[in-house]
């Protein structure tokens, strides 16, 4: 990883630590205002502060996300097979996805997707631990 990646991954470290921070404090201060009724006016101005916060908190995890995919888009194997470069993407950007929407995302960025191919390719990526499956009724898979 360069030094650049390794800096990035630690802003993005911080900044999630900083909102998650932020976010208990908003808790404790929800809690005093519902403990005293004088402060009921508080409440909406409160709400919109922890919405204004919340907007920060996925593009934090899409970064993190990306910062992750990175290395294994690096690998020689994964950067030689487009498929398998896409598919790490989509999961990068979209977070958590069923086979149905990687073909999707993998049909935007290249302009054609096979759902069979799509279906090898995450098995595969799934065997080198690349991804990670989750069971139910519709499996979901993730980076």
């Amino acid at each position: 990883m360069s030094g650049d990646t390794k800096n990035a991954g630690s802003n993005i470290d911080e900044l999630g630590k900083k909102l998650d921070q932020i976010l208990r404090r908003l808790d404790l201060l929800e809690e005093l205002i519902l403990e005293k009724p004088e402060y009921e006016g508080l409440t909406t101005a409160l709400k919109l502060t922890r919405v204004g916060i919340g907007m920060y908190g996925e593009p934090l995890k899409i970064a993190s996300r990306l910062k992750n995919a990175q290395k294994y888009l690096q690998q020689q194997s994964i950067a030689q097979d487009d498929i398998s470069r896409c598919i790490i993407q989509a999961l990068a950007m979209k977070g958590h996805l069923n086979l149905s929407s990687i073909t999707r995302q993998v049909a935007a960025m290249r302009g054609k997707a096979n759902r069979r191919i799509i279906r090898e390719r995450v098995q595969k990526l799934q065997k080198q631990g690349i991804l990670v499956k989750t069971e139910g009724k519709t499996p979901f898979f993730t980076i």
